[in-house]
Order: C-alpha cells, then structure tokens, then sequence
C-alpha cells in the first residue's frame, strides 16, 4: 500500500514525460536508434552519443535527467564516464548497460553512483521498470533534502507576524505582496506558500522581470513573433491552478501593470485560480509610486515584509543550525556545531547579503570542515584572508551589487560554482533555484565550468 501511494504520487509529480530528457550512450549506433525510438514512443525527450567525447559535450550543454550509458566502450569505458557525470552533475541518473551479465559489474556500477544496472540484450518492459524505480527513488531522496531545507519558522515577533500572514494568504488563496532586501528569503517565501497550499502537481511558474526583457528579444526573433503582453499571457496560463511569481515587481512597466490588472479581475476562483505573488527589493513607497492605483491597491491587501540579519543573535543562532544541518546532508557529513569564538564573529558581521549570504556562509564552512565543531582557524577563508568580518562590509555581496544589474546574476552563479567547486546540483541549491534553471541561465550567460 505504501509503495503503491509512492509510485501515485511519482506519477503524480512526473505526469509532464516530455520534461524528462534522456541521454543514450553507445558505441553501436544501432543501440542507440533502438533505445532513443523506446523512449520518444514513452513520451521522453532523448539524445544519442556513439562515444564519451560527444557524450560530455552533451551533457555540458543541456540538462539531461537520465543518462543510459554503456560500460564497455572504446578509448574511455561507461565506469570513467559515469564518476565524470556525478561531478559534473550529481543529480544525473545514470542506468549502466553492458552485454556482461556478471555482478561484479553491477556492484562496481552501483559503489560508482549508478542509479540501476541492466544487461543486455535489453528488454523493453525491464528497462521502464529501472527507469521509473530510479525515479521513484530519487524523487525519495529529493523529499527528503526538501525537508532538510524547508523553510523555518525563527524566532521573534516580526517573523511570527510575518508567518501569521502567510498563514492566512494560504488558506485564502489571496494575492500577495513580498518586500525584502536581497537574500532575506523572498523566493524561499514563495516556496512555502506553494508547498503548503498546493499538491506536487500545481504548477510554481517564476518571472524575473530583470530576465524578462532578453526572454522577450528572443521570443520577437521568433517566426510567430509575440509580445511582451503575450508573453505574460503565456505565462499566467501555465500556472493556472498555481502560483505565479514576479519577481523584481518595480520593473513592471505600464503596458504589463494593465495586462496583469485586466488578467487578475477577470479571473474566476475556480481550479484553474492563479495566485500571484510580487516581490521586490524596493521599499513599499517607491512600489506604490510606480504602479498603477488599482493594481498596487490589489496586490497591497496582504503585504510582509521580511527583515534583515544584522543584530539579531536568535535568529541567526536559528539559521546557522538549519543550514548546519542541510549542508551536511547535501555534502555527507556530520559536522556538528560551530565554536563559539566564530558565533561571535557571525553575531557581529553585517551580513548585508541576509540569509542567502549565512547559508553560503555555512555550506563553505562545512566544506571547508574536516571535524567538528568549525573551528575559528577557518574564519580567514570565510570572510577573506585580510578581512575580519567587521573589516569586511563590501564583501562579498555589496561588492557584487556594484555591477551593473545585468551582470550581477552572472557573478552569483560564478560565485555559487567557485563555491560548489563546478557541483550544478550543489550550486543551484546555493543558488535557490533548479538544475534546469541553472543550466539554462548558464547557456544565456555563457558560463562554463
């Protein structure tokens, strides 16, 4: 019964195929036409590399949920790929394929982070059985690492007036208005809405209006060619029954505010109800100042903002333990607390990039940590090695902020990279966002591990 409500909700959450891409990789170009046609029959996207040279090309170059990988090939075999793929990108799957039935091969593929193994000649039924276990397993583990990275509750009465409100935004499903400096949570925020209001299936579609211009050009260079209204359309329309989240709200122009006023009053509270959330790094003032009357009167029903870390001991005290936790769960280890001489340092820092810049912070700790407790020794790696914390009140992030804003994401992902040592899945979790976002923000950027 439990296994049965596993693979419902596996489906569930996986009813969309055609977001799932395959890789095959094999020397025998016959192999790979088979597997690839037994895949798009199944609704999946699939590509093919006859060698481990194109295969890694592949993989730089588009964000493959599973790789089907043969072991024995000429030059490199599967084995050297496969530890290739879980550097590069530990949230790959990789089901090895070999036409050597022995368990040594399995066993070396397994301690090698295979997620199955299969023999061929290979048949159609057990190969979409592995497939849809090695799912149905990772989904597990993603439960999991979701739960370890949840949003928390700390303590004091700005964030309990804060949860007090989402609270109630939840239960209503009313829009919502979210102001906070850079780094105090504002997507986390959204993420806790969906996760509490909505089943796995809804839909959470995202529009960064400092993207959205470059979304736009792109999508004029189109034969159809749209506008930027009916890009928002499009949009709107895939979160239907979800949420849809703007973010950077103050750049809304005139012609969007009215698209999305017209949008959010001609809708009906039905199934397909989108609840929209905006979110901003400016202060209520200047938003209201901006938008149109009607629209700002709207979303400004159910407003929170979130504060910043600077000075306050608990709540810091409350977030370093929960990232404490998740990195050691994303990096296997079992560090456990920090020493007291370094709390001071994080109690008296600035820390002007709020939460994202202290679970940065810990995730480098953590790394950088060999035994517990982390040591003060490492402070000079944490902050600089001429800086102390209280020196250091342009880095890293004020540095950062001084780019100009089309370059600033560019610099968080090379940051967020330097510091999951090139690890994507590490470093789109640094980053608060998914793999396939970060692939497809590094292809914008043109950024290269």
């Amino acid at each position: 019964m439990i296994l049965n409500r596993s693979r419902d909700l596996f489906r569930s959450f996986c009813r969309d195929v055609m977001k799932k891409n395959f890789l095959v990789v094999d020397d025998n170009l016959t192999v790979c036409l088979m597997l690839k046609s037994w895949l798009i029959k199944k609704g999946y996207n699939a590509e093919t590399a006859t060698d481990v040279y194109q295969a890694k090309q592949l993989v730089r170059e588009q964000p493959f949920d599973m790789i089907l990988a043969d072991i024995k090939m000429p030059e490199i075999d599967g084995f050297t790929f496969l530890s290739w793929v879980k550097k590069y990108d530990s949230d790959i799957l990789v089901i090895m394929m070999t036409g050597f039935a022995d368990i040594e091969s399995a066993v070396i593929a397994m301690k090698s982070g295979a997620a199955d193994y299969i023999a061929k000649p290979i048949e159609p039924g057990q190969l979409f059985h592995k497939i849809d276990e090695a799912f149905l397993t990772h989904l597990n583990r993603k439960c999991k690492e979701v739960k370890c990275n949840q949003m928390i509750k700390p303590p004091g009465e700005v964030y309990a007036r804060v949860m007090d409100i989402l609270d109630r935004v939840i239960e209503q499903k009313s829009h919502l208005t979210i102001i906070g400096n850079r780094g105090t949570g504002k997507s986390s925020t959204v993420r806790y809405l969906h996760d509490k209001g909505y089943h796995l299936s809804k839909p959470l579609v995202t529009i960064d209006l400092e993207q959205y211009d470059r979304e736009w050009e792109m999508s004029r260079q189109h034969p159809d060619g749209i506008s930027d209204t009916s890009l928002l359309k499009e949009r709107f329309k895939d979160a239907q029954g979800g949420i849809l989240h703007v973010r950077n709200a103050e750049l809304l122009d005139l012609n969007l505010q009215d698209e999305l006023l017209g949008i959010l009053t001609r809708q009906n509270k039905d199934e397909g109800f989108v609840q929209v959330v905006i979110s901003t790094v400016k202060e209520k003032e200047e938003l209201q100042r901006v938008m149109i009357p009607k629209l700002y009167t709207l979303m400004e029903k159910n407003c929170v903002e979130l504060p910043v870390l600077k000075g306050e001991k608990e709540v810091i005290a409350a977030f370093t333990a929960h990232f404490l936790k998740f990195s050691n769960y994303i990096l296997n280890k079992e560090i456990k607390g920090i020493e007291p001489e370094l709390m001071k340092r994080f109690y008296d820092y600035a820390w002007p990039g709020n939460i994202q810049e202290l679970k940065n912070m810990i995730l480098k700790a953590v790394l950088l940590s060999e035994e517990s407790p982390v040591s003060l020794s490492i402070l000079p790696e944490l902050f600089g090695k001429s800086e102390t914390p209280k020196e250091q009140k342009l880095q890293p992030v004020n540095a950062i902020h001084k780019l100009r804003k089309e370059n600033y994401e560019k610099e968080k992902i090379l940051e967020a990279l330097q510091l999951a040592k090139g690890n994507k899945t590490m470093a789109a979790s640094i980053l608060n966002i998914d793999r396939k976002t970060l692939y497809n923000k590094m292809k914008l950027y043109n950024v290269s591990t």
